[in-house]
């Protein structure tokens, strides 16, 4: 096959050269001369950036929002039209899709975050996406050594479908209570619920035992005496009279096994009577295991135990 000469081909290669250059420019001239623009790439962007782009190049924002499959592009653009690289006229109008994050359609997992922080974000959800998902029931606090605030556990669980609006409960840490010392009080003379309230108040764990004397109702006996320094695995017995009671009422001992928990939670005691009233019996913070706890109650009522405001047991006092 024929070479040519080195100066032809020199000559050819400049001359095509030279015709890209000036293409290029009739182009850009055209362009300018036309109010013509070339569509920027918005993918990515952020809302603000998006359109602040557009009117740099004096084209017309119109923005629209939907749903993606991630909620890590929430707040970019995902979409646009016309595409990028079309050559459009000032002032004409581009659409821009903004993501509203994933639709969710299962509880999400927010164990081992902050619940403020979680509190805060679901509410700014519910206003961006004009869509609620969860109703939020006040937190539960324990002593835990994670850190305050953590979230333990949640129920329903993550990965729950969402079907209606749930019912959103968290446990939460509220740190670890620093151990206090305790001593033995001096509880002889007390009317027996004086001494149990106590008890309950300073955290002693205790157990009673029944006697019959003329001081109804009140404590007679102590196991250990005033002063006493108390661990928590330690257990006071406080012996009592029993109270003097008429007909309608009845004086027992609730027994509760409870399952034993790490840290301290609140149970309470109510007296339902037949009416439907109810009033506060105990109130106290425990680790569960055994409670025995002493009662005096008309006839008929019902005793009930709360544990964090959550009904756990009733027992008919006959």
């Amino acid at each position: 096959m024929p070479t040519l000469p080195k100066h032809v081909a020199k000559g050819l290669i400049l001359t095509i050269f030279g015709s890209l250059i000036i293409s290029c420019a009739i182009f850009f001239i055209f362009l300018k001369g036309s109010d013509i623009v070339v569509v920027p790439n918005l993918s990515g962007l952020y809302l603000e950036d998006a359109i602040t782009e557009l009117q740099d190049k004096e084209l017309i924002p119109h923005v629209e929002f939907k749903f993606s499959s991630t909620s890590l592009d929430k707040g970019k653009v995902i979409d646009q039209n016309p595409k990028a690289g079309t050559v459009l006229r000032l002032d004409n109008r581009v659409t821009i899709f903004i993501s509203k994050g994933a639709v969710i359609n299962k509880v999400d997992s927010f164990i081992g975050k902050n619940v403020d922080d979680v509190l805060i974000n679901l509410k700014a959800n519910e206003t961006s996406n004009n869509r609620v998902l969860y109703h939020v029931l006040k937190p539960i606090e324990v002593e835990s050594e994670l850190p305050k605030g953590m979230i333990i556990r949640q129920d329903p669980s993550p990965g729950t479908e969402i079907t209606s609006l749930i019912d959103l409960q968290f446990l939460v840490s509220k740190g670890q209570k620093e151990d206090l010392v305790k001593y033995v009080k001096n509880y002889i003379g007390l009317y027996y619920k004086d001494a149990v309230i106590s008890l309950l108040n300073d955290g002693i764990g205790f157990d009673i035992k029944l006697a019959t004397g003329s001081d109804f109702g009140s404590v007679i006996l102590q196991s250990l005496p005033l002063g006493t320094k108390i661990e928590d695995s330690d257990k006071l017995i406080i012996t009592i009279n029993e109270p003097k009671i008429d007909d309608l009422s009845v004086f027992g001992i609730l027994v509760y096994k409870l399952d034993v928990y790490p840290s301290n939670v609140d149970m309470m005691i109510r007296v339902k009577d037949s009416n439907g009233g109810s009033s506060l019996l105990y109130a106290f913070s425990s680790k569960g295991g055994f409670v025995k706890l002493p009662y005096e109650a008309l006839r008929g009522s019902i005793l009930e135990l709360y544990i964090y405001d959550k009904l756990i047991n009733q027992t008919v006092v006959n």
